[in-house]
């Protein structure tokens, strides 16, 4: 039985390569391919581990159209892979089809005073010790009011956004706004949310990307 550390599911299949010492080949796994790593054990949680992970799925996501990056952690038999993307087909099918051609820009929301310092890895991290964890924290916060200064956001990008999705945020990043966009659009995007005012509240904001879409994947792991 074949064990595979996942790092996404994509729409089509690319040649292996090799990338910051790991060995990434895409197999097929029911209807989709999964990019993946042969490994013996899941690796432990770190920071190091994290920007590795994330690293390696910004690459993948230059190889293919359309990516849907797994959660830190997935480790599985590839049967069991393929069982799990046969349960889920139809919306890793329709998650394909929305994220095929485009990227994901991340938008922060930071309160006066905070250092407007992008990391793409801060959602990811958090001091959760699982995927799991991180996973229940980020439900946690979706549920919590986010500023008013978001509405102003997405107005101003509503026209050349495909998805959004948003979450109020912890410490100095008041929300946290995720964005799907066209990779033509990238350049427009930008200059939109450049011309932005400050908040009510005196919020900075900052963005980062084009990113893969990490935050407009269906959930594969219970």
């Amino acid at each position: 039985m074949s064990t595979l550390y996942v790092f996404a599911l994509t729409g089509g299949k690319a040649v292996p390569f090799s990338a910051a010492g790991h060995r990434i080949e895409f197999v097929k796994a029911d209807a989709v391919y999964a990019a993946v790593e042969r490994l013996d054990e899941r690796p432990a949680v770190s920071e190091a581990a994290l920007r590795t992970q994330h690293d390696i799925v910004v690459r993948i996501a230059a190889e293919v159209d359309a990516i849907l990056p797994a959660r830190f952690g997935s480790f599985v038999a590839l049967e069991e892979l393929a069982r799990i993307v046969e349960l889920r087909r139809a919306a890793i099918r329709d998650a394909l089809d929305l994220v095929r051609g485009r990227a994901q820009m991340t938008v922060r929301l930071f309160d006066a005073g905070a250092h407007a310092a992008a990391n793409p890895l801060a959602h990811a991290a958090m001091g959760a010790a699982t995927g799991t964890e991180y996973l229940q924290a980020r439900r946690q916060a979706a549920v919590r009011a986010v500023p008013q200064a978001v509405a102003a956001i997405s107005a101003a990008v509503k026209d050349i956004v495909a998805a959004e999705r948003s979450e109020a945020g912890q410490g100095r990043v008041a929300a946290t706004v995720y964005h799907l966009v066209d990779h033509a659009a990238v350049g427009k995007y930008r200059k939109r949310l450049a011309g932005m005012p400050s908040g009510p509240d005196r919020q900075t904001l900052s963005v980062s990307g084009p990113w893969p879409p990490f935050a407009f994947g269906p959930e594969l792991w219970p």
